[in-house]
């Protein structure tokens, strides 16, 4: 295969996998499967691609956003490896794919109960990506832990009635149920499954996600030797991901 003809397949199929302001276009592709298809097109044609550094084949290969369980995060991965294939082609310049910060959804629907809410969400969300990015996964674990518990919390405080007679809410000696806002992630999590604002299996990851965030604290860190790596921000990406999309789709 000659140059220009991968450069045109190459071409043609990033503009099947992103829409014109640069997104992911998910909605083209009804499953995992078939966004695996594209990549091994993709794969093919920069295999014969004459003179692509190989380090952008390996970390290709390497790059776990091609084992993320979202059509969304496999297509703009895929479109970093060709808009950078493409750019050196043409360019005879190579540069590291550069990472995509995933903007958060607007969180207005959720946290209309909590002034300020909003935005500290949505500026934890971009610092979670960063620290991710720089290879900061203890502080972006935390942080993902953190984003849950204020959107389990603000959902809660939307529909008070509800939480509070949830067979899984807290009670005192006395049989009195706390306020919302003094209520522990695990409670939150439990809560919520239980009255299905999120997912019954979902809650399980949650709880691993709890458990990571509890390493904000150093002793606890020590106590479970915590080492967390790529995977495991991918891991608890994943589910603050699906828990954001379960939060939405309770709403009424």
């Amino acid at each position: 295969m000659d140059k220009a003809q991968a450069v045109k397949l190459l071409q043609g199929i990033l503009n099947e996998i992103t829409m014109p302001d640069g997104s992911a276009a998910t909605d083209r592709f009804t499953g995992l499967r078939d966004v695996d298809g594209k990549i091994r097109e993709a794969r093919m044609i920069l295999d014969e691609l004459a003179g692509i550094p190989p380090t952008l084949l390996s970390n290709m290969a390497d790059d776990l956003d091609f084992q993320v369980n979202s059509r969304r995060i496999r297509l703009e991965a895929l479109a970093r490896y060709i808009t950078s294939a493409l750019k050196f082609a043409n360019t005879g310049a190579f540069e590291k794919p550069q990472k995509i910060i995933h903007a958060p959804r607007d969180f207005s629907r959720l946290t209309t109960t909590v002034p300020g809410l909003k935005e500290e969400l949505e500026k934890r969300w971009r610092e979670a990506q960063r620290c991710a990015h720089v290879e900061a996964y203890t502080a972006a674990v935390i942080l993902m832990g953190s984003i849950l518990e204020g959107l389990l919390l603000a959902r809660a405080q939307l529909s008070t009635p509800i939480a509070y007679q949830s067979q899984k809410a807290p009670r005192d000696k006395t049989g009195k149920t706390p306020a919302i806002h003094d209520w522990n992630l695990s409670t939150l999590i439990d809560v919520a499954a239980d009255v299905g604002w999120i997912k019954g299996d979902r809650s399980k990851f949650s709880h691993a996600l709890r458990d990571s965030r509890n390493v904000v604290h150093p002793w606890q860190a020590v106590m479970t030797r915590s080492n967390f790596d790529q995977a495991t921000c991918k891991t608890s990406w994943n589910v603050l991901d699906a828990s954001v999309e379960d939060l939405f789709n309770s709403l009424p």
